[in-house]
């Protein structure tokens, strides 16, 4: 994996979020990090000298922010690991523009702050990044022990296997962590079970047999609870989901992630979020 894309707002969420980026970085032997935000211009009231000046300082004052914001992880930064600063205009939900030019492979940003407000806009931003992208998203909680993963856990509902999962892209990031692989089916008293679901099971234990994982069936009732109960149980994890209601995710910033960062922390987890057209 040559290339992390690290979304910015200056923000101590922000930052949180490029020092895990440096430690996945040295994890996966990456060679670039490039620290990127997007910047919004002023609407123009008039056509003045002052717009023209407007239209030079905001870029150049987003380019030094940049500059100094490295400066923050400067001492986290990989030896031999390259940084590059980008800022333009481009909406989030057209970021893999971005990662494309760019050459990355995974994108990395920050779930949560402190304040109110903050989680709203940067919960809000993370939730457009990842309905939008077809890059594995990297969400960093605010409180997150900086510490390399140990395990993945892949959250999978064994439904329709062959046309739900991204068998590609799945085992890229298999294959790019080298770490112990989980697989878990969140369900209570067999609701999910269907005809169809011996079939699907066969199907995933045969897509992921190289990589010799761990199955998990936990009788739960709360998809998001009991994927959390997990993470507890199982520090230093990297919790990846493949989702396509837009409730479920927003279920997770909603309901789980506001007022609980601590959870978060004590969890020691990071969530690896891709966004698909099928799943949970």
């Amino acid at each position: 994996m040559k290339t992390l894309l690290v979304l910015t707002d200056f923000s101590k969420t922000a930052e949180v979020a490029a020092l895990y980026a440096c430690t996945l970085a040295r994890q996966l032997q990456a060679q670039t990090i490039v620290l990127y935000h997007s910047y919004q211009m002023p609407i123009p009231v008039s056509d003045s000298l002052v717009w023209v000046n407007i239209e030079e300082t905001v870029p150049q004052s987003a380019m030094e922010s940049l500059q100094e914001f490295e400066s923050q992880i400067r001492e986290k930064i990989p030896k031999g690991v390259l940084i590059r600063h980008r800022t333009d205009t481009i909406h989030l939900t057209n970021v893999d523009r971005v990662a494309k030019e760019e050459g990355a492979a995974l994108i990395v940003m920050g779930t949560l702050s402190k304040t109110k407000f903050e989680e709203i806009v940067l919960g809000s931003n993370a939730i457009k990044v990842c309905e939008s992208s077809n890059y594995p998203v990297v969400l960093v909680p605010a409180h997150i022990a900086i510490q390399p993963a140990s395990q993945i856990a892949f959250a999978c509902n064994m439904k329709e296997i062959e046309k739900t999962i991204p068998e590609e892209k799945l085992k890229m990031i298999f294959d790019e962590f080298k770490i112990p692989v989980s697989v878990l089916n969140v369900d209570y008293e067999d609701k999910h079970f269907t005809p169809d679901t011996p079939q699907n099971t066969m199907n995933l234990h045969k897509m992921l047999q190289s990589y010799n994982p761990s199955y998990y069936n936990i009788n739960g009732d709360n998809i998001i609870d009991a994927i959390l109960e997990f993470a507890k149980k199982h520090p230093a994890s990297i919790i990846l989901l493949i989702s396509k209601r837009h409730n479920f995710l927003e279920g997770l910033f909603t309901e789980v992630l506001p007022g609980s960062w601590l959870i978060f922390h004590h969890f020691h987890s990071s969530y690896f979020v891709n966004w698909s057209d099928k799943g949970y």
